[in-house]
């Protein structure tokens, strides 16, 4: 029971969307860049070793996080990416506890059908699918705005959303935003108790919270520890999986496999989890498993 609770856990946080408030705020490309303007003190500080700002937070029984990052890719790179569930799919698949991902189509709009489980060795029972129905709600010559739902998830959590905003900047760079989160309730919160007094007890967050007496800076722990380092890990998807657009498709999923393990070590602190062979392992091993039906 710890097992499953632990591996349905992993699987909540894989899959979260933006908070609530996105909904009323009007999407386009100036609402975009004045949110820029207002965080570029912390964009032009690069604490992460580029411009990229992080905020997570709790409340209310809603777990949140959001990156604001300037991206060293054109904007119709990214909006290419973002704008079919194929390449959403691709971008997803990328994070170690993602097993699958499977894009369908229908009268109703698209779905992205993802699988989430444990990092090595999934087996039947320990990966949770989930899917998400994807829209994109903007999409103009200067900005795009697209966004993933789910009304239900395992765990007694609910209202899945993850929202994906973007809008040109000088020097073939672009503004990205992407906000990730969900509800929970009594037994979601009780797997999060088991995750972190086992596995997760000693991992650590990208939001600093004070000075240890050694001087060093200490980080922010449990859920929100939790949350900041899978909408990291993400984000640097969305990154590796945009930065190659050339060769086969094999040469391509090889290519973007390597270049989201190279970038998720360089916050190794937070990140590391496994070794590049195993984590190509475990890839090649699930894109070699037929799909769910």
């Amino acid at each position: 029971m710890v097992h499953l609770l632990r591996s349905l856990f992993t699987a909540v946080l894989l899959v979260l969307g933006a908070a609530t408030a996105l909904a009323a705020e009007p999407a386009d490309a100036a609402r975009l860049l004045g949110k820029r303007v207002e965080l570029l003190p912390q964009l032009q500080a690069k604490t992460f070793g580029e411009p990229l700002h992080l905020i997570s937070n709790e409340s209310g029984g809603r777990m949140s996080a959001d990156v604001y990052a300037d991206m060293a890719l054109p904007f119709a790179r990214v909006a290419s990416v973002l704008g079919t569930a194929e390449s959403v799919c691709g971008v997803l698949f990328l994070h170690l506890n993602v097993r699958s991902c499977q894009p369908t189509h229908g009268a109703q709009g698209d779905v992205v059908m993802l699988s989430a489980g444990p990092k090595k060795g999934a087996t039947a029972g320990t990966v949770y699918s989930m899917a998400y129905t994807m829209r994109v709600e903007a999409s103009t010559a200067d900005y795009l705005r697209v966004a993933l739902v789910a009304a239900t998830g395992p765990l007694s959590t609910s209202d899945y959303r993850i929202v994906f905003e973007a809008t040109p900047l000088e020097g073939q760079r672009t503004f990205l935003h992407f906000a990730y989160g969900y509800n929970f309730g009594s037994l979601a919160r009780m797997a999060m108790g088991v995750y972190l007094a086992t596995a997760g007890r000693t991992k650590i967050g990208f939001t600093v919270v004070g000075t240890g007496k050694d001087g060093r800076p200490q980080y922010v722990q449990g859920e929100r520890g939790s949350v900041e380092r899978n909408v990291m890990r993400n984000y640097l998807a969305l990154q590796a999986y945009a930065s190659v657009a050339s060769g086969t498709a094999a040469e391509q999923t090889e290519a973007r496999l390597r270049a989201w393990f190279a970038l998720t070590e360089r916050h190794a602190a937070q990140l590391h989890e496994l070794d590049l062979d195993q984590y190509l392992q475990e890839k090649h091993t699930d894109l070699a498993r037929p799909p769910a039906g």
